[in-house]
């Protein structure tokens, strides 16, 4: 077993607009719930911002020191996220034109039939929203003496239920991957210049840690869309290193969680992303481990995101296709009302469980046991 006095940890997050002190919060407060299953006291030190795009936090336990580094792009997610009807309908509108009536369709349902659902998710709230705020407005308008306000006020109503209906949605998460399925078509549409120069920003500063002979293990962890950023920084970072022998003995190693990598990869247009991808899948010296949970109605659940893209694996190389296995974590009744909780599951990944088992993403970033040695004591 090799035991690990410093670490060096990325973390790459999903489309949310939510910035570093919410994943530090978050992380300090699961990390202290995990230690009574894991028995690993995580001593978090305070954030602090190393850069104009990244915050970093010390992780001290058991006489291991992790520096976790959260890679932040939570301001394009903000430039990027639909806020009134207009764009949520705009938003909408891509989703159909780029998922749901082109020929790819098939390949989404075949490969994840949950998420073309869940993308028509929005369509119906929308709909049943329009409906019935018209039916509630015109019923409540024509109740009012005066002929000539009905009209002008049936508006005035309509607007102020379409308004309340929209907040509604946002609570409930319902544009939520709405956002995700239309940022990801610009995307790969060349259409998110401004995301370049941020992937090239994180690939140098995970190249500088995987040349820094102090670290004796690397690790990227990618969450949600955070693994589609991961793709062509990790690719990037690759050809930065000064030399290869600095991956041996899995000394450097990619963990995606929940991965929805497809929404770029089977564009057309994504020829420069899949090349990223099959860059990955042809380094035999990256351990590269990939997450996803069939209940996480979010992800691409068990599929290979090199080879379903049409690229192809060396002997050896690319994702270990794993399951966190929930339903083994959390204790029969708390996780049937998980289960329900559909924007939650797809958080899973990244919280303190019941009991422990072959996943534990606070072992993975600060516990004393390099992961190679971690996969092999969890089988």
């Amino acid at each position: 077993m090799t035991a690990i006095k410093q670490r060096q940890v990325f973390y790459l997050h999903g489309f949310d607009p939510r910035g570093a002190a919410h994943y530090h919060r978050l992380y300090r407060e699961q990390a202290a719930q995990q230690s009574k299953v894991n028995g690993l006291n995580i001593n978090v030190a305070d954030r602090k911002r190393h850069s104009s795009h990244s915050h970093r936090w010390q992780l001290n336990a058991n006489g291991t020191q992790s520096n976790y580094c959260f890679l932040s792009w939570d301001d394009i997610v903000r430039r990027h996220w639909a806020k009134g009807w207009k764009h949520i309908l705009s938003d909408m509108l891509s989703f159909m034109r780029c998922y749901v009536l082109t020929p790819n369709a098939f390949r989404y349902i075949f490969a994840a039939p949950k998420q073309l659902m869940a993308g028509l998710y929005p369509a119906l709230f929308m709909l049943l929203s329009m409906v019935l705020s018209g039916w509630a407005s015109a019923s409540a308008a024509t109740q009012l003496p005066w002929q000539a306000a009905q009209w002008p006020a049936g508006l005035v109503l309509f607007a102020a239920l379409m308004h309340g209906s929209k907040w509604l949605g946002n609570k409930m998460a319902v544009f939520w991957l709405l956002r995700i399925y239309a940022f990801s078509a610009r995307w790969a549409n060349g259409r998110v210049p401004e995301l370049e120069a941020r992937i090239n920003h994180f690939a140098g500063q995970i190249a500088n840690a995987i040349n820094d002979e102090r670290n004796q293990e690397v690790v990227v962890i990618a969450h949600s869309v955070g693994t589609m950023v991961a793709m062509p920084a990790m690719a990037r970072a690759l050809e930065l290193i000064n030399d290869k022998a600095r991956l041996a003995n899995q000394r450097v190693v990619l963990i995606t969680l929940g991965h929805c990598i497809p929404l770029v990869s089977f564009h057309r247009k994504a020829s420069a992303f899949r090349a990223d991808m099959r860059a990955l899948g042809h380094t035999p010296e990256l351990l590269w481990l990939d997450y996803t949970a069939p209940t996480d109605g979010a992800c691409f659940p068990l599929l290979n995101p090199v080879t379903s893209c049409g690229e192809t694996c060396a002997p050896n190389a690319g994702p270990r296709m794993l399951s966190p296995r929930f339903f083994t974590l959390f204790h029969p009744p708390r996780y049937k009302k998980l289960r329900r909780a559909w924007y939650t599951m797809h958080f899973l990944y990244l919280m303190a469980t019941d009991k422990p088992g072959p996943y534990d993403f606070f072992a993975f970033t600060a516990g004393p046991l390099a992961i190679a040695s971690q996969l092999k004591e969890r089988t």
